[in-house]
């Protein structure tokens, strides 16, 4: 697994519906959590996150100098480490 910070703007999601409760959690704390993706053809594409890049795309609209800016920490699933993979979990028991 590789975890690393990139903008926004390197993601492709899709954009959906939220709840206001997470956007202001997110404007309060910002993630908590690192945004799930799979690297393809020198982009990202997010398996998992789509909300709270939503939330994040949308405060950047209303508010372009947003204190904690467009990156967000990424966790690259296909990364070639063997534990990036699934099956991994099994053997994994600490």
């Amino acid at each position: 697994m590789i975890i690393k910070k990139v903008d926004i703007s390197q993601i492709d999601f899709v954009y959906k519906k939220y709840n206001h409760s997470l956007y202001d959690s997110i404007m309060r704390i910002g993630f908590s959590f690192p945004i799930h993706v799979i690297e393809e053809n020198e982009r990202y594409r997010c398996i998992d996150g789509h909300k709270r890049l939503s939330v994040l795309s949308d405060i950047l609209h209303v508010f372009p100098d947003y204190k904690r800016g467009g990156e967000v920490c990424i966790l690259i699933k296909n990364s070639g480490d063997e534990r990036s993979n699934d099956c991994w979990r099994g053997r994994n028991t600490h």
